[in-house]
C-alpha cells in the first residue's frame, strides 16, 4: 500500500480511498488537488492498484496497513474519511474497528450488503467482466447498464490497466460476503451516504447501515450510476465535499 499526499500537512487532513480496479489517480487525483488548497488531502493506493504492487488480499488487511500508516504519521483523529465503492466498504470497517476518528465521513455507494446465494456468481462474474474490459475484449452494452446505471462508462475510463484478476476477486469475496458490525454504533463521525438514484444494492446498503448510524444523511444524485458522479463532475464532487467538511 502506498499514500499519496497534496497540501500542507499544516492543514487538517481528508483520507480517500478509491474503488476497486480502479486507481487513486483516476478516482479523486482531481477532486483531491481541486481541495487541496485547503485541505492536507491523503490519497490511499490500495495492493493490486499500483505497478509492483502484492495483490489485494483483503479488506481486514487493507484496515490494518491504513492505521498502520496513519499512526506513525500521527494522524490517527483525521478531519475526514472518504471512501468510493470498495474504498467506501473499508471505510465503514475503519468506523467499525475504532482506531481512527475522523470527524465526517463520506462513503459513496459502498457495498455492504452481503448478497446470499449471489455472492458466488458475483464473485466470479465481476472480475471476468473487468478482464475483458482490461484485455479490451467486447462486454455487451446492457451489462454495463445493469451493473453501473445505464448510460454510465466510469468503470472503464477509471481503470487501473495492471489490475488482476486475483486481486478483484479477492475484494469481491470480501464485499459481496460483507456484515456490518454492532461496534459501528459506537462511532463519534458525522457521517453522509452517498449514492446514484440508479444503484440498487448501495440503496439497501444506506437502509441497511441506518440501522447502526441512525443520524446518518443520505444524499441521492438522480440520474447518477456506480461511480458516476465522481468521474463526470469531480468539480461538483469536491464542492460538496468541502461544504461538507467545513460545516
Amino acid at each position: 500500500m502506498r499514500f499519496i499526499t497534496m497540501g500542507s500537512s499544516e492543514n487538517p487532513s481528508i483520507l480517500f480511498i478509491h474503488g476497486l480496479s480502479a486507481s487513486a489517480e483516476s478516482c479523486y487525483g482531481e477532486a483531491g488537488r481541486l481541495m487541496s488548497g485547503k485541505w492536507h488531502v491523503i490519497l490511499c493506493e490500495l495492493d493490486g492498484h499500483y505497478p509492483g504492487s502484492p495483490v489485494f488480499t483483503g479488506i481486514d488487511n487493507a484496515c490494518r496497513q491504513i492505521e498502520t500508516w496513519l499512526t506513525v504519521q500521527s494522524l490517527t483523529k483525521i478531519h475526514g474519511l472518504v471512501g468510493l465503492s470498495l474504498g467506501g466498504t473499508i471505510a465503514v470497517s475503519l468506523l467499525a474497528r475504532g482506531n481512527i476518528q475522523p470527524e465526517k465521513t463520506v462513503l459513496d455507494a459502498p457495498f455492504i450488503v452481503d448478497m446470499g446465494i449471489l455472492k458466488g456468481f458475483y464473485t466470479k462474474m465481476f472480475p471476468l467482466g473487468v478482464m475483458r474490459i482490461r484485455d479490451g475484449k467486447y462486454v455487451p452494452g446492457f451489462i454495463f447498464d445493469m451493473l453501473m446505471g445505464k448510460g454510465n462508462r466510469s468503470i472503464i475510463e477509471m481503470l487501473y490497466p495492471g489490475i488482476s484478476e486475483e486481486t478483484c476477486r479477492n475484494a469481491c469475496r470480501d464485499v459481496y460476503s460483507y456484515r456490518l458490525s454492532d461496534s459501528l454504533k459506537n462511532t463519534s463521525s458525522s457521517v453522509q451516504f452517498w449514492r446514484g438514484s440508479r444503484e440498487p444494492y448501495p440503496a439497501k446498503g444506506a437502509a441497511l447501515l441506518k440501522q447502526y448510524i441512525p443520524a446518518m444523511e443520505e444524499i441521492v444524485f438522480p440520474g447518477m450510476g456506480h461511480c458516476q458522479f465522481l468521474h463526470e463532475q469531480p468539480e461538483r464532487y469536491a464542492q460538496l465535499l468541502e461544504e461538507y467538511m467545513e460545516s
